[in-house]
Formats: C-alpha cells, structure tokens, sequence
C-alpha cells in the first residue's frame, strides 16, 4: 500500500478508493456531538459518516461550493479517485494505474491528484476540461499538486533532487517554489480564490508549524498543546480546517480556525481524525479512523446552519 494523503512530515495511513459508476455513497445517520471545552466559540457540529458500499477505506478530501466532493476509496481492485455530484459518481484512474486519487477540485470540475505508475514512482496529475495530464514541479524527484482554484492556480509539495522538501505554487503558468523562511521543510496544502495560500513548515529543530501566505506575508498559526499540526485548506472567508496531534493525550484531532478561535471536530470515537475540505458555506469534509482501525469519511457542518 502506498500514501498520498501525507504530509512531507507525516507518512500515515493510505488513501485510496475505488468504485464503479453504478456505485452509490451509503450515509449513515447523523451524529451530534462537541467538545465543549475546547470549540472556543462554543459550537455544536453535526457529522454524517458515509462509506463506499464494499470499501475497506473510505475519504472525503475535498469539496466545492456546489457541494461536489472528491476523495478516493479502497476495496479489492485497487485504489481509485473519484468525484461525487449532483450528475453522480465519476471515477477516476490514471491511465495505467490502479492507484490513484482526487485530492483537489474546484467549482468549474477541474481536480488534482496524485497516482504511483507501474514502476511504483508517485506522479502527480490534473484534470482540465475533462482531460487527464501529468502535472509536477519540474525536476523534482517526487511530490503532487493538492489544490486548484477557479482560475486554474495549483499548490502542492515536491521533493528535489538533493531530497529537500518544498512547496509550489502554480500561478498564471508560472511555477514558484515556496519556501517558508528558516525552515527546513515545506508543504502547501491549499489555495483559495484570492490565492492565499496554507501549509505547515518543520524547522530545524524538528518541530513543525502551521502558516499562511498572504500577499507575499508569512504568518505562522498554531494550537497550544499540540506537538504536530496540519493546515490542509483554506476558503475564501479565510476559515481553515486541518488536524493537530494533542502532546498530552497523544490523539489527533480534526479542526476549524475561525478567526482566530479553534473548535474540535472530530469522527465518532476516534483517536485520529483529518479534515481535509471546506467550502464557502463552512461545509466540511475529511476522513477519521474508528476504534477498530477502520477508516471512514466524513461531513461536519455547525448544527444551527
């Protein structure tokens, strides 16, 4: 099995998924919960749980407007992407490979990925119109786009050819790499409409940080009592959603960052929950790991919406 849905600091679970067009998402009862102590706003999210009928892994990693979501799923003919709509469910494989995944879209249909090919070598991609392209920094040795906005702008991660992590940007057809000042590593997650931009960044020291990029300005954004964060995406409102490790109970929580203000979201009796998307409307997605170490996705939305 191998990991797309990483971080260059964390390798963790799998992330693929895969379905046949007649296939259809089963939702499972909504469950309410909160964490009162720590939803500094004092909210109440609502989750729905879904999984693909017959998927032994199942994740939500982005989702649009619209409410058109992408991930990918597990089950015995591999690891598949897809995109789930209004028009139904559409699969995604890169061409010659049985392991692939949608980690990007955006409101015109247009979605990133990433997907190993035959040689086990980790190769990013871009749908355009409807057409599938490989798509990276140029001579990196590995990484993959993460995020599209409307207008077409990409931001992902690669490693080069000294092995150094860095982020990039893709902007009006220009590459940029993105280097977070002083550290040691860096990671883009997420671009939105204004093209601001989030990712986390390890400095020497080895421990590793949330930022934002806006109008050329790096600001760091950080949880008291976590020992590891993750910002994953970004909407136009400026609210964020990611995960951060808890140094003392050592449980990975799901978050929102709401100007400035943090409220827990986290799957049902989960010790490691993602969320990986959030649209205008603060509709929320991501994935989480039950207490028998399966893993489901999810939808979180505040319950008085």
């Amino acid at each position: 099995m191998k990991a797309f849905e990483i971080s260059f600091f964390t390798l963790i679970r799998r992330l693929g998924y895969g379905l046949t067009s007649a296939m259809m998402l089963a939702v499972f009862p909504l469950q309410q919960y909160a964490n009162a102590q720590s939803n500094e706003d004092g909210a109440i999210y609502e989750v729905s749980v879904f999984d693909v009928p017959g998927a032994t892994l199942t994740q939500l990693l982005d989702i649009t407007a619209k409410g058109t979501v992408a991930g990918g799923y597990e089950n015995g003919s591999g690891h598949h992407g897809f995109v789930l709509g209004k028009s139904g469910l559409q699969t995604v494989d890169f061409p010659g490979s049985n392991d692939t995944d949608v980690i990007g879209i955006n409101i015109r249909g247009d979605f990133v990925g990433a997907y190993y090919d035959s040689a086990g070598n980790q190769q990013g991609f871009r749908s355009v119109g409807g057409t599938l392209q490989p798509f990276g920094y140029p001579g990196s040795l590995a990484g993959f786009p993460r995020s599209i906005n409307t207008r077409g702008d990409i931001v992902g991660g690669y490693f080069d050819s000294a092995s150094a992590g860095h982020g990039f940007s893709y902007i009006d057809g220009n590459f940029a790499q993105i280097d977070f000042p002083g550290a040691t590593l860096t990671d883009v997650f997420s671009i939105n409409e204004a093209r601001d931009i989030v990712g986390v960044y390890t400095l020497p020291d080895g421990s590793n940080h949330g930022f934002t990029l806006m109008d050329g300005a790096f600001q760091t954004i950080d949880i008291p009592g976590a020992t590891q964060i993750l910002l994953t995406r970004n909407n136009d409102a400026g609210s964020i959603v990611g995960d951060y490790k808890d140094g003392t109970s050592h449980v990975t929580h799901g978050f929102l960052w709401k100007d400035g203000k943090v409220s827990i979201i986290d799957g049902p009796a989960s010790s490691f929950t993602r969320l990986r998307g959030i649209n205008g409307r603060e509709m929320i997605v991501g994935w989480f790991i039950d207490g028998a170490g399966v893993t489901h996705s999810l939808k979180a939305r505040r319950k008085d919406d």
